[in-house]
């Protein structure tokens, strides 16, 4: 048996230089976009004195390769610099918008992962029969559908016409519903048609056959044994997908007027509030790296099996 910490380390070790290079592009993103950074912030119609003040005082006036630095010092002691439009530690603002992200974003992703699975096995048992070509139709339908209008199709039916639920705000679990759905539901797909397709080979294999021989249940075979294999390619599939999903919570947020990260990205960007942006792009960026290394750390636990060379028994 190969030895897990050892396992553990070298995906950590792993994850150092990963988490390097996402901070030097996040840094570089905004840095080398065109235009003055200092003209940006003040405006067209801003001094000369005024703009070498700003690039002063958030040293802009430093070599590219310096400036890289001293952020990067920065960033390791917790400090992600100060807003420019609400004078205030970005770290402070992406704090009180951390937890209601958070929440829509797992519960869409719950939504989606749950949806996705119970409708991948369903279509794999039954192939080739109704429900296989339902859920097939359903999963390309909700794919096909941009965020946005998706969002705002709710906000119509659900909210104006039939009037269940508000239709922006964060007020509760009401409030919760429509944003939540609107990321499950288009993110579903990308989990069932994977389950559908691993479950049918899984059902060939020559173990459920003989666990089938046996006199085994049905469901027990199902649950016990094949789910079982077929949950190494989900893990991979939510972590593929986690960028996908943290970038489509943004134009959700915006659409139901969300207090989230995403309403704040957006609005920084519209106010050049550079420091911020920078702030929550690093977070979502170490979010992403976080996730593939937490799934890394997955599939051992799913499949002991999995395993880097060294540390042999």
């Amino acid at each position: 048996m190969k030895s897990t910490p050892r396992f553990v380390l070298g995906r950590l070790l792993q994850t150092i230089p990963i988490a390097f290079g996402v901070s030097l592009v996040t840094f570089l993103i905004l840095h080398l976009t065109p235009g003055d950074p200092a003209r940006i912030m003040l405006g067209p119609y801003a001094t000369e004195e005024a703009m070498a003040a700003i690039r002063k005082q958030y040293g802009l006036d430093q070599p590219l390769p310096m400036q890289y630095v001293t952020w990067l010092g920065n960033i390791l002691r917790g400090d992600l610099g100060i807003s420019i439009r609400y004078n205030r530690p970005v770290v402070e603002l992406v704090r009180d918008r951390v937890f209601p992200t958070l929440v829509l974003t797992l519960s869409g992703l719950g939504i989606a992962v749950f949806a996705g699975s119970i409708l991948g096995i369903l279509a794999a048992l039954r192939q080739n029969t109704w429900v296989d070509y339902l859920c097939t139709v359903q999963a390309m339908l909700w794919i096909s559908v941009p965020s946005f209008w998706l969002g705002i199709l709710f906000i119509y039916l659900f909210g104006l016409q039939l009037r269940w639920v508000p239709i922006a705000g964060m007020g509760g679990f009401v409030t919760l519903i429509l944003p939540a759905l609107t990321i499950g539901l288009q993110e579903e797909a990308w989990y069932a048609r994977p389950m559908r397709a691993e479950m049918l080979g899984v059902l060939n294999e020559g173990y459920i056959k003989a666990a089938r021989a046996k006199g085994l249940q049905y469901w027990r075979v199902i649950f016990k044994h094949a789910l079982r294999n077929v949950m190494i390619p989900m893990v991979t599939m939510l972590a593929l997908r986690l960028p996908w999903v943290i970038g489509g919570s943004v134009v959700v947020e915006v659409v139901f007027a969300w207090g989230g990260m995403g309403s704040l990205l957006v609005s920084s960007v519209l106010a050049r509030d550079y420091p911020v942006v920078q702030g929550i792009l690093l977070m979502i960026a170490m979010t992403v790296v976080l996730a593939n290394l937490f799934a890394d750390l997955v599939y051992t636990l799913i499949d002991p099996r999995i395993r880097v060379k060294g540390g042999t028994k």
